[in-house]
């Protein structure tokens, strides 16, 4: 026997569930990567990256992809806008400069995981910043 009762009961607890299974998703996306891992090597974080560059503080999103060679040099794409600079290791965080179009500096900040390797570059002035990750 099927009553509306019954039938609104389930409806409830199925409704409560997939409620739960999506906060938790979401829960885990948003998630820290665990601490940075020092770059010690260009070698750990050369490759093709993908992710969003974000203007200004809380600004607009692009998709953001860049390519970082054995030398440190990258080139970066975003919309209609190219990127070439190069990324450099001392004591510390890596540091970064673009060079065309226009300058800039900053820091990147390696996450090796758990889950996906990340890269977070931002700007010495916060005009800009990336937040990239590897397929792999």
């Amino acid at each position: 026997m099927n009553t509306p009762g019954i039938l609104g009961v389930w409806r409830a607890h199925f409704t409560l569930r997939i409620l739960v299974v999506c906060a938790l998703v979401a829960g885990c996306a948003s998630a820290p990567p665990g601490p940075p891992t020092p770059i010690t090597s260009i070698s750990q974080i050369q490759g093709q990256w993908e992710g969003t560059i974000t203007m200004g503080f809380a600004g607009p999103q692009a998709l953001y992809s860049i390519t970082i060679h054995p030398d440190g040099n990258f080139v970066a794409q975003y919309g209609m806008n190219w990127q070439w600079g190069k990324i450099t290791l001392g004591n510390g965080p890596a540091s970064f400069e673009v060079t065309a179009p226009g300058t800039s500096t900053g820091t990147v900040i390696y996450y090796a995981g758990p889950g996906r390797r990340s890269l977070d570059m931002n700007s010495t002035f916060g005009n800009w910043s990336v937040h990239v990750t590897r397929g792999d």
